[in-house]
């Protein structure tokens, strides 16, 4: 999956895709929101979410709710101002696939309320890069890092468990579609017998369990689903690292009314001060120079007298 990010002219956009859909995300910092566009790339199918978003700091974490849903064509909301529709869903798609629809349904009310957005999600990761002001430049280097350092330790840990595993089972990603998973080779899985093909399924599974669930004293503390998609989080990771990071806003201190309402008076005077000084300066040269004969003798005297010296030179 390729990952393009978007920043010019104050774009906060992330665009990526995968073998079925195209997603742009448009990410909005100020208001805690994102959009959500998805078109599937064999169909005419377009779905577009509206989600507010929080951020936690210790630890650091990314929680979002979903406020708005819309699939079209035709144009038709699941979900408005952050409530399930549920009536118009049921009315829309009857009985005819019940189970499906209910499952639908309960899903949309696990996303309209807050909950923990899934950490390998490169979503959550623009998101938090766009936020300085809640997570330094240093915490979401730090925070990437780490997550890494867990995908790589946790899959060190399963090669190293399967080791001494008899049956032959690896970490493998020969599987299209699976991800990262583990299973048997290719040539081991094309040799087997449908009862062997059973009692191996049976049997990886049990393993999966005793790596994956938290209760079991053999677990690498991450998640099946974080092992399947390990590959895909660590480019993930190494794309938000190379990220030039957004620089933090400077905050805008507010001035109070009474300071500047100070300040203004202040200013107003001293101006008064030094236009009435100018404008009598002024005045008082216009007057001297039309009204007073004093001045004009004295000025015609020095011409005179300037007249004199010009003619005694010649």
């Amino acid at each position: 999956m390729k990952i393009e990010i978007f920043e010019e002219d104050g774009e906060n956009t992330l665009s990526f895709d995968n073998e079925h859909a195209d997603f742009t995300i448009e990410v909005y910092p100020e208001l805690k929101t994102y959009q959500s566009r998805m078109s599937l790339k064999d169909d005419c199918y377009y779905r577009t979410q509206k989600f507010e978003y929080r951020i936690k700091t210790n630890p650091i974490k990314l929680e979002t709710r979903l406020i708005e849903r819309v699939d079209e064509p035709p144009e038709r909301y699941c979900v408005k101002d952050g409530v399930v529709l549920e009536s118009d869903i049921l009315a829309e798609r009857g009985d005819l696939i019940s189970s499906i629809t209910k499952e639908f349904i309960t899903d949309l009310k696990k996303k309209v309320v807050w909950h923990e957005e899934w950490v390998g999600d490169p979503v959550s990761m623009y998101i938090l890069s766009k936020h300085p002001d809640i997570i330094s430049s240093d915490d979401y280097r730090r925070y990437l890092r780490q997550l890494s350092e867990k995908i790589r330790s946790a899959t060190q840990k399963v090669e190293k468990f399967l080791e001494s595993e008899s049956t032959g089972l690896k970490v493998t990603d020969e599987y299209e579609g699976s991800g990262r998973t583990v299973w048997y080779p290719r040539v081991k899985q094309d040799a087997m017998s449908d009862e062997e093909s059973k009692k191996a399924i049976e049997h990886a599974k049990k393993v999966r369990e005793r790596l994956f669930d938290e209760k079991s004293k053999d677990y690498v503390e991450i998640s099946e689903g974080e092992f399947n998609s390990s590959k895909e989080i660590l480019e993930h990771i190494e794309t938000f690292l190379d990220k030039k990071p957004t620089p933090a806003k400077k905050e805008n201190k507010r001035i109070s009314f009474g300071v500047k309402f100070a300040a203004f008076i202040f200013q107003w005077i001293w101006l008064f001060i030094v236009v009435s000084v100018v404008i009598w300066l002024f005045s008082l040269i216009v007057s001297i120079i039309q009204y007073s004969f004093t001045f004009a003798f004295f000025v015609s005297g020095f011409l005179a007298f300037f007249l004199t010296l010009l003619r005694k030179t010649r």
